[in-house]
């Protein structure tokens, strides 16, 4: 410790240091009283928690019980019923084809769309324009169909219904 402090030094740095213990002291009593009624309030519901746990844990176990003796058989799972007989992508087309109006311009991909939204059960996978345009060109020499404007390859052919 350094001898160069004055004795009123010394003496203030002492009652600066006493009052500051004195107010830890103060705080810690305050947080104390206030710790105690937060534990005496914490048992008290423990209590009731515990009381209301046994109590379910009881009546469960009784009501495990009574469902196990009399259990009732789950439903079987509902499956729809497939298709009698197997459904061609081509016909389904076909059979969207005569439901489109006269004279109305329709693409592959909007053939493929309807066939798929209509006739989703019967089909096991999705169609697409790909095969739609396959389907729409087989169509066009039995005279259902026209061709409106030839397909490219980076644009799709647009037909009508006759």
């Amino acid at each position: 410790m350094s001898s160069e402090l004055s004795v009123s030094q010394v003496l203030a740095n002492l009652e600066a240091q006493m009052r500051w213990h004195r107010e830890q002291e103060a705080h810690h009593t305050e947080r104390e009283a206030f710790h105690r009624k937060q534990r005496e309030a914490h048992a008290a519901d423990y209590e009731t928690v515990a009381r209301h746990y046994e109590a379910f844990k009881a009546s469960a176990a009784g009501a495990t019980e009574v469902a196990a003796r009399s259990a009732v058989p789950a439903p079987p799972p509902v499956v729809p019923p497939l298709p009698l007989k197997l459904v061609l992508p081509s016909r389904l087309v076909a059979r969207a084809v005569e439901e489109m109006p006269a004279g109305e311009p329709f693409t592959p991909t909007r053939i493929a769309d309807e066939v798929n939204r209509r006739y989703s059960r019967e089909l096991k996978k999705p169609i697409d324009s790909r095969l739609a345009s396959t389907a729409l060109r087989r169509l066009l020499p039995q005279g259902e169909l026209r061709l409106v404007t030839p397909g490219t390859a980076h644009h799709e052919a647009v037909y009508a219904r006759e």
